[in-house]
């Protein structure tokens, strides 16, 4: 089997994880690596023993040699480089959002789709074997009619005015729901096999200036921190509180779904387990075990009871199936396990929804794909 060839355009904090994901995924080769900042670049070629290098990501769309595009630069990029590797006839598998507009993600997606290209996009958290978990048991019909979902995004990058980086330019629209809001929504829609059809969202800025290092000051225009109350495409209701001014919490992704048989909730800071809500009894750990668990769960669980799956066990999985897709061509057959150009429309048509919600201070339906 002739192994494909892969160029990883941006070496920030995700590029390097993906090429570590890479590793345990075969018939694959990372070919290329690409980034402005050739210190950076110098240093990740060598570490990971990668044979080619450029600074111009146009340079390494443009090489025939490459099968497969991935795109880890940031949020304001992502249109343009997909755009063009997907009109270079590659694969492309892009980091989240997909694009600054639900607009603009509807045309890439369309754009994929049209040049019969695999499109993944790294909505990692759905690849744990617990969020797979709860899937298989709503869709088998054991836990229940889903009544309720609700959870929780939060980090403390954001919670003192000093708390300032570049990274806090250039996100769109919004910030918090861009970056670690629709990792959310993604793995709810996931588990519950539906989407979200409208919104009521309250976005608040804690600090509308903030200080950086040299003391230079910048205006902020994108929240801190959203509360957004949900309607599911069955009526079910759900909530979310997402925030980057919460101390104390590292990434903490919750999510749980009460249902007329038992609760389900999973945290993303205990990825290999869940906990089960028991009407009159209390509630169970469930950890992963082949043995158990649902059969859909068992290309999963990568590790015995007790050795933790982890973050980098998700990405894995992700990266396995999208490539699995590409082997097997079964990419062009519609739906994935994965995330896709379309999950990446309906993240960008829910982050719209919120923002327009905010400002007319009512319910706002979420436009479908």
């Amino acid at each position: 089997m002739k192994k494909l060839k892969i160029g990883i355009i941006g070496l920030g904090f995700i590029g390097p994880q993906h090429i570590d994901g890479l590793r345990r995924v075969p018939g694959v080769e990372v070919a290329a690596v690409c980034d402005r900042d050739t210190d950076i670049l110098k240093t990740v070629q060598t570490h990971y023993d990668v044979p080619m290098s450029c600074t111009d990501w146009r340079e390494l769309i443009a090489d025939p040699a490459l099968d497969v595009i991935h795109n880890c630069t940031p949020h304001a990029m992502h249109d343009e480089i997909n755009r063009a590797a997907i009109l270079a006839g590659k694969h492309i598998y892009c980091e989240k959002p997909l694009s600054n507009s639900a607009a603009q993600a509807r045309a890439i997606w369309q754009l994929a789709v049209e040049k019969g290209v695999a499109h993944g996009l790294n909505h990692q958290y759905r690849m744990n074997a617990p969020v797979q978990e709860m899937k298989a048991r709503l869709q088998n019909g054991l836990a229940g009619r889903p009544l309720l979902a609700y959870g929780q995004y939060l980090q403390e990058s954001a919670s003192q005015a000093t708390d300032w980086s570049s990274r806090m330019e250039n996100t769109g629209i919004a910030r918090t729901i861009n970056d670690i809001g629709i990792h959310w929504l993604d793995t709810a829609c996931c588990v519950l096999g539906q989407p979200v059809v409208s919104v009521m969202a309250d976005l608040t800025i804690h600090h509308p200036v903030r200080t950086d290092a040299q003391g230079r000051q910048h205006t902020m225009d994108t929240e801190d921190t959203a509360l957004i109350l949900m309607r599911f495409a069955d009526g079910m209701p759900g909530s979310l509180v997402v925030s980057k001014a919460a101390n104390g919490h590292k990434n903490d992704l919750q999510l749980a779904v009460e249902c007329e048989n038992y609760s389900m909730e999973w945290s993303q800071e205990n990825p290999d387990r869940f906990t089960a809500g028991i009407k009159g009894v209390g509630t169970e750990t469930v950890y992963m075990n082949p043995c158990t668990c649902q059969m859909e769960t068992r290309p999963y669980i990568t590790t015995p009871m007790g050795h933790v799956m982890g973050w980098c066990d998700a990405l894995h999985n992700a990266l396995e199936r999208y490539y699995g897709s590409i082997f097997s061509n079964s990419y062009k057959t519609g739906k994935q396990p994965y995330a896709t150009f379309e999950d990446g429309f309906k993240g960008m048509a829910f982050v719209e929804a919120c923002i327009r919600s905010h400002q007319l201070r009512s319910w706002v339906e979420v436009e479908q794909p």
